[in-house]
């Protein structure tokens, strides 16, 4: 019966690690950018860091409930759920978040609710800790290792990568992106209240400019512009060329502004019709141009810090 305890001890624990990780990984573009909000390496290095923590924890979880290499396990784990833990003490501690993304997006929890699962594990831990190791193959655990790590970076490949194996690159209409300058107006941000310039239109100038053009309620708009924002905050790039060109509800714009933490960037409004036709239906769409003159047009995952 102790036996059996023990067992469903690591089975509970090393299945809440797969889980952890496999939902992180169906939200991976979210999970980037959370981690690259802490702005404590680049976008490139944050791709890999976030997938090898994924990666980590699939090792970690699948090693408890096949008792693989016990005693090496369980300090491990023991390790990563202390520096877990010290990691959102420190976030409740100097900033403002409403998810941790321990479970991903799907399931939200706050770094102190995070911090009380953790205290849980590590309670839980200590009842497996003299838990008899199992007599296992050299095979198993590095199939387990393998399974973790082409789960993390092939099936869901850094967009360094993707862009090597899937074309990123989008068609736009220049006739109707030039068309429609005359009709963008601009936004301007009062309070919880937006106004719209009809007197000020969107101009192109010599020198370079980007625009991204979105949709107020399109979950990957959001992410693209919020991973766009950080980009600029984190390497202190001059915004003032960067025009966020939007359609949707005033509550939809305002809420947008709010979450990708753009509210100081120039906004305009288009006609929904016109953005679909300029981008073919993409959202978002992202257009850089020089002098101006297109030069190209991807997606959010063509935002780079070498992009400016």
């Amino acid at each position: 019966m102790k036996s059996l305890s023990k067992s469903f001890i690591r089975f509970v624990i090393g299945s809440m690690f797969i889980i952890a990780a496999f939902l992180k990984l169906i939200s991976i573009d979210a999970f980037e950018i959370y981690i690259y909000s802490f702005n404590i390496l680049n976008f490139v290095a944050t791709t890999i860091v976030s997938r090898l923590i994924i990666a980590g924890e699939m090792i970690l979880g699948s090693f408890l409930i096949f008792n693989i290499y016990h005693k090496l396990t369980w300090h491990t784990t023991f390790i990563v759920e202390i520096l877990f833990t010290a990691f959102l003490i420190f976030t409740t501690l100097s900033r403002d978040d409403a998810n941790c993304h321990c479970f991903g997006e799907l399931i939200e929890l706050s770094p102190i609710e995070s911090i009380v699962k953790n205290a849980i594990t590590i309670a839980l831990l200590f009842l497996i800790r003299n838990d008899q190791e199992r007599q296992c193959k050299t095979l198993l655990p590095i199939i387990l290792c393998l399974i973790s790590l082409i789960a993390t970076f092939v099936i869901t490949p850094m967009d360094s990568i993707y862009k090597k194996i899937f074309s990123t690159a989008k068609n736009i209409s220049t006739i109707d992106l030039y068309d429609s300058l005359n009709e963008m107006m601009k936004i301007d941000f009062e309070d919880d209240e937006i106004t719209i310039d009809s007197t000020d239109f969107f101009t192109l100038n010599d020198g370079k400019q980007m625009m991204v053009v979105v949709s107020s309620g399109c979950k990957y708009c959001r992410l693209g512009v919020k991973k766009l924002s950080l980009i600029v905050k984190n390497n202190d790039i001059n915004k003032d060329n960067i025009n966020i060109v939007i359609w949707g509800s005033n509550e939809g714009i305002i809420d947008f502004s709010e979450e990708t933490e753009t509210r100081d960037y120039r906004y305009w409004l288009i006609n929904p019709h016109r953005a679909i036709d300029i981008t073919y239906g993409h959202f978002p769409t992202i257009i850089w141009l020089e002098d101006k003159n297109v030069v190209k047009a991807g997606d959010f995952r063509d935002i780079e810090e070498k992009s400016f």
